[in-house]
Formats: C-alpha cells, structure tokens, sequence
C-alpha cells in the first residue's frame, strides 16, 4: 500500500488543530504519516500535537517564513509517494484519502487529483460547497489557461512531481496555491473529481481574513501573468525564475475580506454555476443564501432577480 503523507502548516491553531488532526488520522484504507510544521506558534498548539500518542504523527519545527516556507518543509520530510496539505484549522472527509489514491494508481498518466470543497463556519456548521456540475474531468487545459476550480488542500499529488518544481515559491506570501495548481499543470495531467475533499472553516483569525484583499489580488495576478510568461518566452522562464519579481504597489485603503464577504462571494458563484449547468432552482437558493449572508450589498439581491429571470440551460448530467 503506498504511504500518503500528509503535511500541516500550523501557527496558532489552537482551536482547531486537534480536530484537522482527527479528521486525518482517521482516513480509513490508507498508509498514513502526518508531518506537523509549527511555524512559530506562541499558544497551545504544539503543546496539543505532542500529545497526540499515535506513530504517524510527528512535528518538526517550520522556516518562520510564511505559509509557502512552511509546506516546503514538510515536503522536504515526506516519505510517502502521494502527498496532501490539510491547514491546521480545516478538516478532510471521511474516506477521501482512499479515493483519491485509488485514481492515482489507476491512472499513472495523471499527476494529480482534486475535489470540490466546502465551506464551513467557525465551529463547523455547513455554509456551501465549492463545486462543479457534471461528472469527473480532465482538468489541464483550463488550467494551463489559468482558471483553477479547487483549493490545493483538495488535491492529492504525486509527491516527485511537486519536488521536480521545488514545491511552492516563497515569492507568494499568498496565493502560493494557486502558483502550484497553474506550473504542476505545465508538468502533468490534472483531474477533478466532483467529489467533496476538503472542509475549509472560514473565521476571522485565519490567514485569509487577515490579509489584504489587494493584496491577495497582487499574488493571484502574478500567479496568472507568470504562467503566461513562461508560455510565450522560448525558454519557458518567468520573471520571477529570472530574478526579476514585481514590486508590490502600494496599497491605499484596503481591508481583509470580512467571513460574510468571502461567505457571499463564493455562495453567489456558486449559484452562478449552478444555473449555467442547468439547476435554476438550487442556483436561486445559493443566491438567496448569499444575499442574507449581508443583506447590505444590494447586488446579492440584483444577483437573486437575475438568475429568477435568466433562462435556464438543459440541466449537466
């Protein structure tokens, strides 16, 4: 059976990195080991995973230098031929681990495997799922356009594949997934699995709701335009492979995505979606949700009148 091993960034997780830690312990019909990167925690955290008395687990101390640092640590230690992220505050479904190493292993042609994901609110009740209609596909070509559909936390890699591109750049203190997802598809054949695969908790202590939304833009954008890069130059380089990253502009008067925001925004493509494949009724109930989420933004409400007016397409089978 082959060994899966599944890497933790971790920094003040207190609340909740006993839970992810269940979640992946408990992955039945697969060969596990958890390697826990502590980058730096000043609470409990550490103090909670040392007491975990189970083999497969084990913490190593992180490079203190961002969440992309972190995840090469634990790639540098990973024994396994499949390799997986949980964040410290998100939990795995029951029984994803198994079915995703299953489509490894019968199709030695692709290179990595990813689900929808949902998510939930601090203490764990279901918000929505992030996912697409219809049946599994082949997901390269539109990635190889830049357009990801998944969290990397959703995928299951082959862990050669992600050291033959040196992990994730550290350039990206955000958006470092999405640099991974777009160069592993310059590489290898990527598919998705309309299945869930991951439980993403939004709160107002994760990294997402600490950090600026322009600057979560910046790093996404480099992301896209260094892909395009390194797909028109003839030596296939981008300017950070050159040396040459871009500056950061100056930021004016932005403020992290509050949870009702990024609540909102994902309800409300995933409505999108649902509708453009055909299920008018589940796309207006995603949209009605959304609206709710913040009854302030009116155009969560234009959203709902839209979609009750738009014509529906024959439904995705």
């Amino acid at each position: 059976m082959s060994l899966i091993s599944v890497i933790i960034p971790m920094k003040n997780a207190e609340a909740y990195v006993r839970e992810a830690l269940d979640s992946v312990l408990a992955q039945a019909g697969v060969s596990l080991e958890v390697i826990v990167v502590d980058d730096g925690s000043t609470d409990r955290s550490a103090e909670i995973v040392l007491a975990i008395d189970d083999p497969r687990v084990r913490m190593i101390p992180g490079p203190r230098n961002g969440i992309a640092a972190a995840f090469n640590s634990g790639l540098a230690e990973a024994k396994g031929a499949f390799v997986a992220r949980c964040d410290a505050d998100d939990v795995f479904p029951s029984g994803r681990l198994a079915w995703q190493v299953e489509f490894l292993e019968q199709h030695p042609d692709f290179g990595a495997i990813s689900g929808s994901f949902t998510l939930t609110s601090h203490n764990g009740k279901i918000l929505g799922e992030r996912k697409s209609y219809g049946g599994g596909e082949d997901v390269t070509p539109e990635l190889r356009r830049g357009m990801g559909r998944s969290h990397m936390s959703a995928y299951l890699f082959r862990a050669d594949l992600l050291r033959r591109l040196g992990g994730c750049r550290t350039f990206f203190v955000m958006g470092e997934d999405v640099d991974l997802q777009l160069r592993l598809s310059e590489i290898t054949e990527i598919w998705y699995e309309p299945r869930n695969a991951y439980l993403y908790r939004l709160h107002n202590s994760s990294i997402t709701h600490v950090q600026k939304a322009a600057e979560r833009s910046f790093y996404e954008g480099c992301a896209v335009r260094f892909q395009r890069q390194r797909q028109t130059r003839a030596d296939r380089k981008d300017d950070l492979d050159l040396g040459h990253p871009p500056a950061m502009p100056k930021l004016r008067n932005s403020q992290p995505l509050t949870v009702q925001q990024q609540i909102q925004n994902v309800l409300l493509g995933q409505a999108w979606a649902a509708h453009g494949a055909g299920y008018k009724g589940e796309g207006l109930s995603l949209a009605w949700r959304a609206w709710l989420s913040d009854p302030r933004k009116l155009g969560a409400l234009k959203s709902v009148l839209a979609l009750a007016v738009k014509p529906t397409p024959t439904p995705v089978r």
